[in-house]
Parts: structure tokens; C-alpha cells; sequence
């Protein structure tokens, strides 16, 4: 299964369901059955970038099948769509995302009726898949490819809980989906980013001296370092909030997202400070307080190592 494929199913699937192709990147909603954009693009490596802004009017049930095999990362950011998937129901709520896997399948897709529904998609070439899942699973001596995944099956999941730096990169994504400059090398990389990060999940082997309880210590010590990052704790404080000691916690947080917790800070930061930039809801002194940074010059420092530009140069750009 090449990525050519992947690309054919996605189209075949938009070809089916109420929409018009308005250009290459862009599908608009037929009035007849509501409003809205799906916005698409294929990367170079055969990813597909996928966002979907619609509202439908009345229910309108649709059905699709594919011989073929795809995997897809979902991520439900508005409202929420009900599926049967060979028989089985699977429902997405907003607020979560799923990694689900699929071939040889039939669907039948209620979405949501005079409901905002909003999802951003990574479809992923099984061949991509499968070298990324070797990688990773190298350290047990096990590749994890997608028939071992779906043994025969149809369709399997695996969820998660979005959090504050999946949300903000996806943002960035789909601003870039939106926009007529769009670089599709840029958003593949981005792409590829986020799947980094996300790190295909219960695939990986458990961090070396870690058990499973302290990995849930250490997401919950991110999700806090995201939700505080204007005043966030000490280490010291943060370790005893999340029941680790400080040195499990530094130690751990390396081993488990890949950097360190004052790097990890820093980069959520910036990132909301993009994301305000871009939007163009702050200028740079708002932007550098909005984020915790009482030094305005460090802020934009500290931004311009990161992203290769000044922060005010930013503002002029978009």
C-alpha cells in the first residue's frame, strides 16, 4: 500500500460526501446540506493534512468503504461525529484524539446536526507507519507493524486527551491550510512533528526505571507546567504537586517528551506567543506578558532563536 493510495481514499471519500472542490486545497459544503470548508493537502511523503469546518442542517448519514489500508491521528476540537465501522460504534468527543488504524473497511458516519463541528486529521501512508513503529520499537528487539496492530481486524483505536502544545501546533497548521502561501514542506514538518511528540502511544516501550504510574506523574506535571505557564512552580513545588521527586521528575521528564522541564516551559510559551502574534490579538510587549516574560527583550531573544525571526517582524508579516 503506497501513499498514492492514501491519497486516493481521501479523495474518493470528498468525491462522496456533500461537498464541491472549490480549487486543489479546498472543499465547500453543498448548501443543500449545510456550510462549511474541508481544507487538504498532501505532503511530499504522502501525509495528509486535513481540517473539516462545517455544520450540517439536518441529518445526513453517509457511507463509504475502501479495500484499502490507512491509519489516520484524529483529533476532535469542536462537536462530535458518531461512526459504525465494521459494526462497531466509535464516537470521538471533543476535547480527545485518537490514533485509529483501518483496511478493508465499511463506514456509515452520523455527524452532527445544526452543530459546530470542527476536526483536524494527519492521515499517515501504512509505509510511514511501519518505519517509525521499527524505530521506535528497536529498544525491544520487536518491530510493531500494522498488520500485527490490526491482526485481520477491520478497525482499532487507540485514544488520548489533547493538551495545550498539540492544540496550539495544530492551530499553526491550520492557519497554514487556510492561507495561499501555505508550504507544504513546512506542514509536513510540522506534521511530523506532532506525531513525534505524540510518539504512536502505547506502541512505545516504557522509559528505562519508569513505571507506568510515574509516567502518569510526569503527564500530569506537563499538563500542569501548561496550565501554569504564566506563573508556574518551582521544580521543587512542581515535583511535590505531582508526587515525584525532583530528581525522578527531571530525570523522567527528559526520558518520557525528549527535553528538559525548563526547556518544555519555555517552548509552550513561545509557542502561545506565536499563536497571539500571528492572530494578531497582541502586539509584542501584550504577547511577552500574556506568556509570563516580564523582560521584553529577552522575550523577543528568546524568539528569535527559536523561530528565526523577531517577533516584531512577525506582527508585519501577518
Amino acid at each position: 500500500m503506497n501513499s498514492n493510495s492514501l491519497s486516493l481514499i481521501y479523495q474518493h471519500y470528498l468525491e462522496k460526501t456533500p461537498f464541491r472542490k472549490q480549487n486543489e486545497h479546498t472543499y465547500m459544503m453543498l448548501p443543500e446540506a449545510g456550510n462549511g470548508h474541508i481544507y487538504r493537502v498532501t505532503t511530499y511523503s504522502g501525509i495528509e493534512i486535513v481540517y473539516s469546518h462545517i455544520q450540517y442542517h439536518e441529518p445526513y448519514p453517509t457511507n463509504f468503504a475502501s479495500r484499502g489500508q490507512m491509519i489516520e491521528l484524529q483529533f476532535a476540537l469542536s462537536g462530535q461525529r458518531h461512526v459504525n465501522i465494521a459494526g462497531l460504534d466509535y464516537t470521538l468527543p471533543s476535547g480527545r484524539g485518537a490514533l485509529i488504524f483501518l483496511q478493508d473497511f465499511k463506514a456509515r458516519f452520523h455527524p452532527p446536526v445544526n452543530e459546530q463541528y470542527q476536526s483536524f486529521a494527519l492521515g499517515i501512508p501504512v509505509s510511514l507507519f511501519n518505519y517509525a513503529a521499527s524505530q521506535l520499537a528497536a529498544r525491544r528487539q520487536v518491530a510493531i507493524e500494522f498488520n500485527q496492530i490490526l491482526k485481520g481486524a477491520a478497525f482499532h483505536h487507540f485514544g488520548f486527551e489533547l493538551d495545550h502544545r498539540n492544540i496550539v501546533m495544530i492551530e499553526h497548521l491550520i492557519k497554514d491550510l487556510k492561507s495561499v502561501h501555505r508550504s507544504p514542506l513546512l506542514m509536513e514538518a510540522a506534521a511530523l512533528e506532532i506525531l513525534n511528540r505524540l510518539q504512536l502511544f502505547d506502541l512505545t516501550p516504557m522509559p528505562e526505571g519508569l513505571s507506568k504510574e510515574d509516567v502518569r506523574k510526569l503527564h500530569m506535571a506537563r499538563q500542569i507546567l501548561e496550565s501554569s505557564m504564566i506563573d508556574p512552580p518551582s521544580l521543587i513545588a512542581l515535583s511535590k504537586k505531582v508526587g515525584l521527586n525532583d530528581f525522578k521528575l527531571k530525570k523522567g521528564f527528559k526520558a518520557c517528551f525528549g527535553t528538559t522541564v525548563f526547556e518544555y516551559l519555555r517552548q509552550i510559551r513561545l509557542d502561545y506567543a506565536m499563536k497571539l502574534l500571528r492572530s494578531q490579538e497582541s502586539n509584542v510587549t501584550e504577547a511577552a506578558m500574556a506568556v509570563g516574560y516580564s523582560n521584553v527583550s529577552a522575550f523577543s531573544e528568546q524568539f528569535f532563536r527559536e523561530y528565526g525571526v523577531k517577533p516584531s517582524s512577525l506582527k508585519k508579516v501577518f
